[in-house]
């Protein structure tokens, strides 16, 4: 079965967005989530994402771009983060 890839933004503390599936999101969709990231005070990545983020399998995230401040990223932290909040997502209820 071939693997699902989206494009996200995730922020430095776990949060995110999907941007698209079928093709990577434009220039301006980019700039518009770099722009709502700085209103709130966060910083992060634009990303792929490869496998089905439904499934309780493991997901493999790639850094394309950062968007923001990337002096205060940390990318390995930004994943536990989002492992974490996609963990609890699926979780059975």
């Amino acid at each position: 079965m071939p693997s699902e890839r989206r494009w996200i933004i995730l922020a430095q503390d776990g949060r995110h967005v999907t941007m698209g599936r079928a093709a990577p999101p434009s220039e301006a969709e980019v700039e518009a989530a770099a722009m709502a990231l700085a209103a709130q005070g966060l910083a992060g990545w634009l990303a792929t994402l490869d496998g089905n983020y439904w499934s309780r399998r493991r997901v493999a995230l790639a850094p394309v771009q950062t968007l923001g401040d990337g002096a205060s990223l940390d990318w390995s932290a930004a994943v536990d983060a989002f492992d974490a909040a996609r963990k609890a997502a699926t979780a059975p209820r």
